[in-house]
């Protein structure tokens, strides 16, 4: 989500970019869930998050930390990125441990940061086939040939970053069926599907919002990691959620349920990206 004005022309991602519009679009807020959960499904990444954050308390606080961080470093200036980029990666030195297997783990590991970082780049496409269809097959492969500008800013080497969007499906595939979901995985999993919110109208909201939003990440998750997590998907459609337009076209039940959830997700997280200053790009 940007303001007026934003993509910055000077970004690495300006305003005529396949990236700046799609990621700028709010149904793909439905995306952060299914990212989170692809990447602690990576038990060192999952250990890394339980050992390190703040996330079972706030995990929206936490989602609008990212997307604040990654506008910065996409979309604004090249002195606002950089200094983006400078502070994620001294926030990452100091994230170090061992898992509950005895494996040492690093968020400076580049493996990993290209682990979650495919995460990222996967999710927006697959929102995007599920539910927008703004793309067309050219432009999802300009889409990921942009990408590379944030794997390089994120100093992953070149030699573990897929050349181009034939192999970087493949290699989410591969990782996708080798990672074992875990018991850190499966905690982060309840808190980001039924996430604490403060208040009565905050707890009424979860009450009603938690159906759907498990529902859509079922729908967008990838089937192995869907059933380790134990999700199943929507079975037919709900009546009474048509929606016009391109927002209407999704086939199924969790489609359409989908593209429901989109407008509540988006005005919950931008409220509380207005309180963390996500859309100043001054």
């Amino acid at each position: 989500m940007a303001s007026p004005g934003f993509p910055r022309s000077d970004a690495l991602l300006g305003p005529g970019t396949v990236s700046a519009r799609l990621l700028t679009h709010p149904a793909l807020l439905l995306g952060g869930p299914r990212a989170i959960l692809m990447q602690v499904a990576h038990p060192k990444v999952a250990a890394g998050v339980a050992d390190h954050s703040r996330f079972s308390a706030d995990p929206f606080g936490r989602l609008v930390r990212t997307l604040r961080t990654m506008d910065r470093i996409a979309f604004g200036s090249r002195e606002r990125s950089s200094r983006a980029l400078e502070g994620l990666e001294a926030r990452h030195r100091r994230i170090t441990g061992t898992t509950s297997g005895g494996e040492e783990y690093s968020a400076l590991d580049p493996a990993l940061t290209l682990w979650v970082h495919a995460t990222l780049v996967d999710t927006a496409l697959t929102v995007d086939h599920r539910y927008l269809g703004l793309l067309d097959r050219a432009a999802r492969a300009r889409f990921y040939e942009e990408s590379l500008l944030l794997a390089a800013a994120f100093r992953i080497p070149d030699d573990l970053v897929p050349p181009d969007l034939a192999s970087f499906r493949g290699y989410v595939d591969d990782v996708a069926a080798t990672v074992e979901v875990g018991p850190d995985a499966r905690s982060i999993a309840r808190h980001v599907l039924r996430p604490p919110l403060s208040g009565p109208a905050g707890g009424a909201l979860g009450l009603l919002a938690a159906p759907l939003l498990e529902a859509v990440t079922a729908d967008l998750l990838p089937a192995r990691l869907r059933r380790a997590y134990g999700l199943r998907r929507a079975p037919s459609p709900l009546p009474g959620l048509a929606l016009p337009g391109p927002l209407g076209a999704a086939s199924d039940g969790a489609g359409a349920l989908g593209m429901g959830l989109a407008a509540a997700v988006s005005r919950l997280v931008a409220s509380k990206t207005a309180k963390v200053d996500l859309l100043s790009h001054k």
